[in-house]
């Protein structure tokens, strides 16, 4: 087990989810909160990763849900230029077979 941990704002309204792909957004698990809901506040999380046992790369996102019922964005709005980044962020990770 790996522990991928973050922390997530939504702005004016609360941090009410995180979800976690570790297969580039194909599918999203839930992750859990560290700190409680808290208004203005980042909230800290963490989401204990069962790491494959087959060797490769793999491709790690987290997205955020707020409680006005926003969701991250999966891709960058490009009208915002370099401002206004708030779209996931991939991570790419090499499993070896040491790590099975």
């Amino acid at each position: 087990v790996y522990t991928v941990s973050g922390a997530a704002w939504a702005g004016e309204t609360e941090v009410t989810g995180i979800s976690v792909s570790t297969d580039g957004g194909q599918t999203w698990a839930e992750a859990e909160f560290l700190d409680p809901v808290q208004r203005y506040a980042w909230r800290r999380w963490k989401f204990d990763w069962l790491t494959p046992r087959k060797p490769g790369r793999y491709t790690l996102l987290a997205r955020a849900k707020g409680a006005n019922g926003s969701v991250q964005p999966d891709k960058h709005d490009p009208n915002y230029g370099s401002y206004v980044i708030y779209h996931p962020l991939p991570i790419e990770v090499f499993v070896d077979d040491a790590a099975g």
